[in-house]
């Protein structure tokens, strides 16, 4: 935990993917100090015709969605968010005030961790 869920319209080429990943999975590391071991990231490509920004069909689109348990200071969020925005922008070419970041925060009782325990149960 975290877990991280990017979507990005479609257009990024193979080695932007890959630094999208990467360098998000860094920046999720670096700005709230979670270990690498526990960041997990996902990237869903949105065919054309599948984001609708701004009431515009086919804009270039990109969103961080990051679920973790609760816990997290205002300071660390702030800096996902920042963090986030900026890898976004530098890898994609998308301006940064049109990269989204949501943050969601999960009780320990709701997450579950490795072998099918709670984090909350785990001690976290």
């Amino acid at each position: 935990m975290p877990y991280i869920t990017i979507s990005a319209t479609e257009g990024l080429s193979a080695e932007q993917k890959k630094q999208l990943l990467q360098r998000s999975s860094d920046a999720v590391e670096q700005s709230i100090g979670a270990p690498l071991a526990s960041i997990r990231v996902m990237l869903h490509e949105l065919q054309h015709g599948q984001y609708l920004n701004a009431g515009q069909f086919n804009t270039p689109g990109l969103m961080f969605v990051v679920d973790f348990i609760e816990g997290r200071t205002e300071e660390q969020k702030t800096a996902l968010i920042a963090a986030l925005s900026k890898t976004g922008s530098e890898v994609s070419g998308i301006s940064e005030s049109e990269v989204r970041v949501r943050l969601v925060d999960f009780p320990k009782g709701n997450m579950g961790m490795a072998g099918g325990v709670s984090a909350k149960a785990m001690g976290r």
